[in-house]
């Protein structure tokens, strides 16, 4: 009789076990965008430079992936600093009137699909390569838009 305790014990506390790592994998697993999409933008490049005639300190943030650099893309319903520099372009540079909380949700679509019409690329309210060679990026100097350039 101790055995099956014993056997019980251990296979209950088995189950458990496993219960508790996948209910903490599905929590700690990223946006199905991200686990997709192997190039998804998970953060930005800053590049801070006072190479100007004014010595104005600048700063661009560009999206990137920690695995595959630049050569990244975004899409509805991704989320993160990746998607607020592209957020902050839009706005800064763009005139949308979004807000820049790191949420890729319908109105950064809008906004993305416009700025590609300006742009004169496929309006399709992805970013990828194409809208990234084509966009002016927001230079800001602190919180002031400084200006907008490739």
């Amino acid at each position: 009789m101790r055995i099956r305790t014993n056997r019980f014990t251990r296979a209950a506390g088995v189950a458990a076990s496993a219960a508790a790592l996948i209910g903490a994998s599905v929590a700690l697993a990223p946006s199905a965008a991200a686990a997709d999409d192997p190039y998804f933008c998970n953060t930005y490049y800053a590049d801070t430079s006072s190479d100007n005639a004014n010595h104005v300190v600048e700063t661009v943030k560009i999206p990137m992936s920690w695995g595959f650099g630049y050569n990244c893309k975004l899409h509805q319903g991704d989320h993160g600093s990746g998607v607020s520099a592209l957020q902050l372009t839009l706005k800064k540079c763009y005139g949308q009137s979004i807000a820049v909380d790191g949420s890729f949700g319908p109105a950064t679509f809008a906004a993305l699909k416009k700025a590609q019409t300006k742009m004169g690329v496929a309006s399709d309210g992805v970013y990828g390569y194409n809208t990234r060679m084509a966009m002016k990026w927001a230079h800001m100097a602190g919180t002031t838009l400084f200006k907008c350039a490739r």
